[in-house]
């Protein structure tokens, strides 16, 4: 693992990671998770916590399910198969209401491609119950994604539910020309089904408007496949699309959970005929090379997955990109962000421009920045006859939400 050695790491990360390269096929893991259950003193509440933290819950508990009852205690083991079934009651929940939605939407002739969620679970785990996951996702025509919001609302869905009260107001006063230019502004919406307390995230782009490559996701309809889920055959993307988008938005959050790089890992081992000049290629054309090569240097540390030449000659080309790999890489080990912080602050900003290598994408994402917000339309009320003063006001909002968040 680089300058990070597994003697630097807490049994119970220790374990985490056994439990996964388990998974993967590493046959060696049985005998480590033998010896840390019998020499480690393993704290099983903070064990049960980070599993959870980190989404590898049923994965834990399958590794643990197969030692001797003597290794693991009993009421532990009770624990993790409580939690384990309450997951799977929850994914099955969460698959019925999926499709449920499709139905609407196949009735309404809107095509949406199903990502994450349980196409993942299905398409690198082979198995709905070892990947855990909250809500849905879908990605629709950026033509459709308006009048699947009207649609959603007509069969009883709840819009906005996630954005602060102060901003949905501020929408809802402006003029509905207004409300549609913000909203096909924004990458995605969230609706959410009051009667099963749902919520699905409605994508019209995989990252937000301050990265437009990835903004406008019409080449993604040109990646997708068929996957059945239930009784339903649903459109998602190829395994090569999918590492793609997993990689882009787990650099995004900083690769915050073990979980995220998990669903990466199991892809690649899933389907070794990956194309990887392909991935490569897409990649490089939408300037997410570096977040690409940081998820799967990150996997192959962590994990031991194996790596292509072509991959580690690009990994060999970039030794800038080593650093941020440690970094992220101590960050989530070592617990330095046992939270998962969405705030804008200059060390994400300067994260955001470590990931870009084209320049003009850099100077998009500011000038991103620079326009008004709801948010800044909520906090200080101004006739339209003064619209142009948000423009004023708009770097000096930025640099107080950079610089004097709350810690």
């Amino acid at each position: 693992m680089n300058t990070l050695h597994a003697v630097d790491l807490e049994p119970e990360i220790r374990l985490l990671l056994c439990c996964v390269k388990q998974q993967l096929g590493d046959n060696a893991c049985q005998q480590q998770i033998q010896e840390l259950l019998n020499h480690s003193q393993l704290d099983w509440k903070k064990t049960i916590k980070m599993a959870r933290f980190h989404r590898l819950l049923p994965l834990l508990h399958r590794a643990l399910s197969s030692m001797a009852a003597v290794e693991v205690p009993a009421e532990i083991l009770k624990q993790l198969r409580s939690y384990h079934l309450s997951n799977i009651g929850r994914t099955l929940f969460l698959v019925r209401e999926l499709i449920a939605f499709l139905d609407i939407l196949d009735a309404n002739n809107i095509k949406a491609i199903t990502f994450k969620g349980p196409v993942t679970a299905i398409s690198a785990y082979g198995d709905l119950s070892l990947r855990t996951f909250c809500d849905l996702d879908l990605l629709v025509h950026p033509d459709d994604f308006l009048t699947l919001r009207e649609i959603a609302i007509n069969h009883g869905y709840e819009c906005d539910k996630l954005m602060a009260l102060s901003e949905r107001n501020c929408l809802a006063q402006l003029t509905p020309q207004k409300q549609s230019s913000y909203l096909r502004s924004q990458k995605e919406f969230s609706l959410f089904n009051p009667k099963n307390r749902i919520f699905l995230d409605i994508h019209q782009g995989i990252l937000s408007q301050h990265f437009f490559p990835l903004f406008d996701t019409r080449w993604i309809w040109h990646h997708t496949q068929g996957v059945k889920i239930g009784r339903k055959q649903v459109l998602s993307i190829t395994p090569e699309v999918q590492i793609l988008v997993l990689c882009a938005q787990g650099a995004e959050d900083y690769w915050n959970q073990l979980g995220k790089l998990c669903d990466v890992a199991m892809l690649i081992n899933k389907y070794p005929e990956l194309d990887w000049q392909l991935l490569l290629e897409l990649s490089d054309e939408r300037d997410v090379s570096r977040r690409l090569l940081l998820g799967l240097s990150l996997v192959h540390n962590l994990y031991g997955v194996v790596l292509p030449d072509s991959v580690q000659k690009q990994l060999q080309a970039l030794p800038s990109l080593q650093t941020l790999v440690e970094e992220v890489q101590q960050n989530i080990l070592l617990g330095k962000r046992a939270h998962i912080d969405s705030r804008l602050t200059m060390g994400r900003v300067l994260h955001q421009f470590r990931l870009m290598a084209n320049w003009s994408n850099r100077v998009n994402f500011v000038g991103d920045l620079m326009q008004p917000t709801l948010a800044d339309r909520a906090a200080v009320p101004l006739p339209q006859s003064l619209f142009f003063l948000y423009y004023l006001l708009r770097p000096l909002r930025l640099v107080q939400e950079i610089f004097c968040h709350k810690k």
